[in-house]
């Protein structure tokens, strides 16, 4: 008889030995492929790339949620260095715009990829979250669900917590590292961010996030061209209407009042939510907040 398990095999049962009677066995195999194999039966766990901020430590921080469906909230804030796209409106270059990187932004500054990363590991993180009055974590980026197997350790430690990703949804979560997440927030990138929607858009990995019932989806809007865009990935992916997110782009409060009343329009006759971008208007465009 052959039972399976979510990490072993195991087999048993009983050998006739030839003078009528019986020997029972029992055999354990590991399964080993990448699909059953969690990262966090690795020998060794992978550090996590973190983001510094300015005074180059760690941007891990304390703060007010700005953004989507848990907005106002009360959260620690953990950014991780390192992203798959190239947002020209990216309001955290410093994630992925290092020296040697041609892709264009607003702001056409580079930046030091040894001053603006940390690697730290799980327990290194924990200490540093552990004394916050709070037990809402936030992974945001750059992009989260590039790291999975360093963050896994992590999230599997912080018993207690809530745990929400920010992710721009061109990633896949694992089965074990999603049992570990409280809610996905996405934000499915338009034609406004200037990367071809072949990067931007991976249709496996949105569909997989459509059919999640912890995924919210946010978008970034600057234009009347950005809704016939969003038509479009709402009917292809069957999103729900109330989950969905229009957010003003902007990297600051004046920015982000010049599209507003459009956004607003929008969610009004689409049913949409509306999201503000609350740390901006409260704190203004720096790190840690």
């Amino acid at each position: 008889m052959i039972i399976e398990l979510s990490l072993i095999q195991l087999s048993y049962g009983y050998i006739n030995n030839g003078s009528g009677a019986e020997s029972f066995f029992c055999v354990i195999i590991l399964l080993t492929s990448p699909d059953e194999m969690p990262p966090f039966m690795s020998k060794k766990t992978r550090p996590i790339v973190l983001a510094n901020s300015e005074a180059q430590t760690p941007e891990i921080f304390y703060s007010i949620q700005g953004e989507g469906p848990a907005i106002g909230r009360p959260s620690i804030f953990i950014r991780l260095s390192g992203c798959n796209l190239y947002c020209e409106w990216c309001d955290t270059p410093y994630t992925w715009r290092f020296e040697g990187v041609t892709f264009p932004h607003v702001q056409n500054q580079k930046y030091n990829k040894v001053r603006e990363q940390t690697r730290l590991h799980s327990e290194n993180i924990i200490q540093l979250i552990e004394d916050y009055p709070c037990r809402h974590i936030v992974l945001t980026g750059g992009e989260p669900l590039l790291q999975q197997a360093g963050l896994y350790p992590l999230i599997s430690q912080l018993s207690g917590y809530t745990v929400d990703i920010e992710t721009n949804a061109t990633v896949k979560p694992e089965r074990h590292f999603d049992e570990k997440v409280s809610m996905y927030v996405c934000s499915p990138k338009l034609s406004n961010s200037q990367v071809p929607e072949n990067i931007r858009i991976n249709p496996e990995a949105l569909a997989w996030f459509a059919k999640d019932s912890k995924s919210y989806f946010k978008f970034v809007v600057n234009s009347a061209s950005c809704l016939d865009e969003i038509q479009q990935l709402v009917s292809q992916f069957s999103l729900k209407q109330d989950r969905i997110y229009l957010m003003a782009e902007g990297m600051d409060a004046k920015s982000i009042e010049s599209h507003q009343s459009m956004v607003t329009d929008f969610c009004l006759d689409q049913g949409y939510r509306y999201s503000d971008r609350l740390h901006l208007r409260l704190f203004g465009n720096k790190r840690g907040v």
